[in-house]
C-alpha cells in the first residue's frame, strides 16, 4: 500500500491548513502530513494516518465510504512523497485532486494516486498526475453528459 510506505518514510506533526492554502515555506520539514480534502475543497490535516476516521467527524461525517462517496480525497504528504487515494472518477475528487496539486503539491517530484474502486495506482509527478487526472476529469463530465 503506498499510503503505509509513504506514512513509514518519516514522523512529524501537523499544521492545518485552509482551503487554497500554499504549502508550509519551512526548509526544515520533515515528516508526515495526512488528512482529507472534502467534498466542498476544505483541507483537514494531522500528524501521522492513524487517525483518519477521527478527522471525519471535522467534516460532520461518520464514514470513510460515504465521504468517499461525496468525493473526498485521502492524502499522505511525507515531504518527498504524495500519496492521494480516491474512489472511482468522482468529477468533485478529481477536481479537488488537481486544485490540491497545483497550490499544495506543484513542486513534488514523486506523487501517487491509489484509485479504490476499480483499483489502479498512478505515479508520476505531480504536474504529469494532474494532467492524468484532468484527462479523467474531461472523460467523466462528458460520460455524465451523455445520454
Amino acid at each position: 500500500m503506498a499510503l503505509v510506505g509513504a506514512a513509514l518514510r518519516a514522523l512529524g506533526h501537523a499544521v492545518p491548513a485552509p482551503r487554497g492554502s500554499t504549502r508550509r515555506a519551512c526548509p526544515a520539514r520533515i515528516g508526515v502530513y495526512s488528512g482529507w480534502i472534502g467534498p466542498d475543497g476544505r483541507v483537514e490535516e494531522a500528524a501521522g494516518t492513524a487517525i483518519h476516521v477521527m478527522l471525519l467527524a471535522r467534516f460532520g461525517e461518520s464514514s470513510k465510504a460515504g465521504f468517499f462517496a461525496k468525493g473526498a480525497v485521502r492524502y499522505v504528504d511525507a515531504t518527498d512523497h504524495l500519496s492521494l487515494e480516491v474512489v472511482g472518477n468522482h468529477p468533485v475528487a478529481l477536481r479537488n485532486a488537481i486544485e490540491a496539486l497545483t497550490r499544495r503539491w506543484a513542486h513534488m517530484a514523486d506523487v501517487d494516486v491509489e484509485f479504490l474502486a476499480p483499483p489502479e495506482v498512478l505515479r508520476a509527478s505531480s504536474a504529469e498526475v494532474r494532467q492524468m487526472l484532468s484527462r479523467r476529469l474531461d472523460v467523466s463530465q462528458f460520460l455524465s453528459k451523455t445520454p
